[in-house]
């Protein structure tokens, strides 16, 4: 039994590439203006002018370091095997420090755990309360032994897959385990492999997962019975919400540094225009 992770589908391959030119180029552009200005205009009140040309530098800096990986995950794609007596993974992700090449005996594994991953978040451009945010989730496999996890994303697209590797587990008297918390984000860096490897190891956090065939009524029964279990209120308490909430801080942070930013620009430019 084998999986091999699936190229991204062709309209988010596109979209990327689009993505990259435009914000990379806006960004150029951004940075190169005010030394146009400064040049065919070399005016004192001016200067401060450069200070955007240092921000649209950075700014190209981040977004090259944002597409990277995108790029260069759509060169690597994890694949697993399972043998007769082991159990092999190569896993390729964008965030530092989560790819990884695996294996271990087959007998050592002592639970599998199945977890919704995020694949992406998409929210409309609307203004508020119109604009709702789509999250699109794919199940997340970690086959878990005493020291380390081999974690196997599965594409949405390839849900019988998924369901042949809890099967086959299922089948083996491998205990099967369940979470309805979102441990994992695609290139959001949300958690640590260790991280989810520690949190899936402590009793309060799983459920015993049956399967019966019918993976979408198994996982509801599942959710159900974890909620009856810890409460509806656990559920939302977890690695994806933390970082939610960090997320909204910066938001915020960066949209007060923006202002006070263009405050002292458009200052600073009329007090050297008024002493020049």
């Amino acid at each position: 039994m084998s999986y091999q992770e699936r190229q991204t589908e062709l309209f988010w391959r596109v979209f990327y590439v689009v993505g990259a030119i435009v914000l990379i180029g806006m960004t150029v552009a951004f940075a190169a203006l005010p030394l146009i200005l400064i040049f065919t205009n070399p005016k004192p009140w001016l200067i401060p002018l450069l200070s955007l040309t240092v921000l649209g530098g950075y700014g190209v800096y981040r977004f090259v370091k944002l597409f990277r990986p995108l790029f260069w995950k759509e060169r690597h794609h994890s694949h697993y095997t399972v043998t007769a007596t082991r159990v092999e993974g190569v896993t390729y992700r964008h965030e530092p420090g989560e790819s990884v090449e695996q294996s271990f005996p087959l007998d050592t594994i002592k639970q599998v755990v199945f977890f919704p991953a995020i694949v992406r978040k998409t929210e409309a451009a609307m203004p508020h309360p119109i604009r709702r945010r789509t999250i699109e989730l794919c199940p997340m496999l970690a086959i878990m032994t005493e020291e380390e996890s081999m974690e196997i994303l599965f594409d949405p697209r390839d849900l019988v897959a998924f369901e042949q590797w809890i099967q086959y587990f299922d089948e083996s008297d491998v205990p099967l385990y369940y979470t309805p918390k979102r441990l994992y984000w695609i290139g959001a860096n949300i958690s640590t492999r260790r991280e989810r490897f520690d949190m899936l190891r402590r009793p309060e956090e799983i459920i015993p997962f049956t399967y019966t065939g019918d993976l979408v009524i198994d996982e509801e029964t599942a959710v159900g019975l974890w909620i009856e279990t810890y409460g509806s209120e656990r559920s939302k308490e977890g690695l994806y919400q933390a970082y939610e909430a960090k997320q909204k801080n910066v938001k915020r942070w960066t949209a007060v540094g923006t202002l006070v930013g263009v405050g002292l620009l458009i200052g600073s430019m009329f007090a050297i225009a008024a002493l020049t």
